[in-house]
């Protein structure tokens, strides 16, 4: 689906916390999320990213600026408007007990029963429609105390969809997940956007899954926030400087971390294909590096299923049956 107009806006935004004293945590932002876009926010830890989401849903008041939402100010939008036009997952975990799935998904009519919260059956269709897009109809009926994390996670943003805004805002959705839950998240709010027009912004460390699905990304740090897409955060070396550490680099050329290595040995390879890109990969993860010219030689010997690693330098041959074995064998050489 082609991106529509815009949904969230923000202009001068000041945004921090009001005590004894006022707190500023970031001030003049000014960004933009569209329909139809998964918009990823990204930062390292303390950066505001929590109080950014919950100023922009109107949980906590700006301290200076103002907020856009649907074509109008958050201060002007009433509090019975508000849950129409915004939606918000917390990273908090589930509170409620011994409730049946369908009935989380349920709350999220709210907005739009009566005051003893009686459903109609527009209400009733919503909720199924939601169910069936995150993939959770036949968990309808068990309690939320009995199903996993991810489907806890799912049920909640099922909540959101059946609360049928336009922009759906979500504090860290994939926290504490395993990997394939985390991308069967993204994914899910990825194909919200595509095929519901729906907005989602939703704050997250996974950068890996951010970088490659997000269509624009918002980057805090000390500076500001940072936006655009993630390779255009790439050219510019926003991303690399926002994470930059003695222990990290940043490669441009596939928008990956990987640790710095202090030692450099030097090794050559012969070899393609699979087998010679994960040689590659174990070979730099214990300090070597690539040099056609170098005295030691790795040839990959693939028969069949079967991949075997020769090792060719001053002291004859050797053969290893598995990467494990070759950077091991390596390592106790040259220590």
């Amino acid at each position: 689906m082609s991106k529509g107009g815009i949904i969230a806006e923000t202009r001068g935004l000041e945004i921090g916390y009001r005590r004894k004293r006022v707190f500023t945590v970031m001030k003049n932002l000014s960004l933009q999320a569209r329909r139809g876009e998964l918009v990823a926010l990204i930062g390292r830890n303390g950066t505001g990213k929590s109080t950014l989401l919950r100023t922009l849903v109107g949980l906590q008041p700006a301290l200076a600026g103002e907020v856009m939402l649907d074509g109008r100010s958050l201060h002007d939008t009433g509090s019975s408007q508000l849950p129409r036009i915004v939606s918000f997952v917390s990273t908090e975990p589930v509170a409620v007990r011994n409730i049946r799935v369908r009935d989380v998904v349920s709350l999220g009519r709210f907005p739009y029963t009566n005051w003893i919260g009686a459903q109609t059956a527009a209400d009733s269709m919503a909720v199924t429609a939601a169910l069936e897009a995150t993939g959770i109809s036949g968990l309808e009926e068990r309690s939320i105390d009995s199903i996993s994390d991810g489907e806890k996670q799912r049920t909640l943003i099922a909540r959101s969809l059946a609360q049928d805004t336009g922009l759906l805002v979500m504090d860290e959705p994939t926290a504490f997940l395993d990997l394939p839950s985390r991308y069967g998240i993204v994914s899910l709010l990825r194909r919200l956007t595509r095929e519901k027009g729906k907005c989602v912004i939703y704050s997250t460390h996974d950068l890996d899954t951010a970088i490659n699905e997000a269509d624009r990304i918002w980057l805090m740090t000390g500076d500001g926030v940072s936006e655009g897409a993630p390779e255009d955060l790439m050219l510019t070396g926003s991303l690399a400087r926002a994470f930059e550490s003695p222990l990290l680099s940043f490669s441009v050329n596939d928008g990956t971390f990987s640790f710095v290595r202090g030692r450099q040995n030097t090794i050559a390879l012969e070899g393609r294909g699979k087998a010679a890109k994960l040689t590659t990969r174990a070979l730099a993860r214990c300090g070597y590096t690539i040099d056609p010219d170098a005295p030691s030689l790795i040839s990959i010997c693939e028969k069949g299923p079967v991949t075997e690693w020769k090792v060719t330098d001053g002291t004859g041959e050797r053969y290893y049956g598995s990467l494990y074995d070759l950077v091991t064998g390596l390592q106790d050489i040259d220590q």
